[in-house]
């Protein structure tokens, strides 16, 4: 189960490769919020739901060997490679001011450069994991889990980010 899991994640994050090589938006096609018709709005909320996913199965391996490291470090790879695009993602009047399901903060628009530095930030962090998943170091896997998402993540969402209930 969890292995289906992670090849639909891969072949999606694969897709979503394919499409900003070819110089066009990121696609992603899951179900979005209810209010979400915004194309901009699903494209963001979709990818970053799938970032959210891979992070629980990174989690899920520690706790419960759950998942392939192969597999695992395939996505930290992809992460990895999709992060510099994640800038994409938000276009000029697309936070909350413009949608209340969005958790945007208008500050990533005025502090833009740092809102960049903060997703290019990811690419190390997500580097760092594949890396230690090709170890099979637990210890390292654990730490570079710890990095990704106390640095690379919340390094974007504690300042450009208002969670919604």
């Amino acid at each position: 189960m969890m292995k289906s899991r992670l090849n639909k994640f891969l072949a999606h994050l694969v897709a979503v490769l394919a499409a900003s090589a070819a110089g066009g938006a990121l696609m992603i096609n899951v179900a979005a919020h209810s209010d979400m018709s915004n194309p901009v709005y699903e494209e963001r909320h979709e990818f970053m739901t799938g970032l959210g996913k891979s992070m629980k199965a990174f989690s899920d391996y520690l706790k419960r060997g759950d998942g392939e490291p192969m597999e695992l470090g395939a996505m930290a790879a992809a992460i990895a490679e999709n992060a510099p695009n994640i800038p994409t993602l938000f276009p000029e009047n697309t936070g909350m001011e413009q949608n209340e399901e969005s958790e945007a903060k208008s500050n990533i628009w005025t502090e833009w450069e740092d809102f960049t530095a903060a997703a290019n930030n990811l690419v190390g962090y997500a580097e760092a994991l594949a890396a230690a998943f090709e170890t099979g170091d637990k210890g390292a896997i654990g730490g570079a889990v710890k990095n990704l998402g106390g640095e690379g993540c919340r390094g974007c969402h504690s300042r450009f980010r208002e969670k919604k209930d």
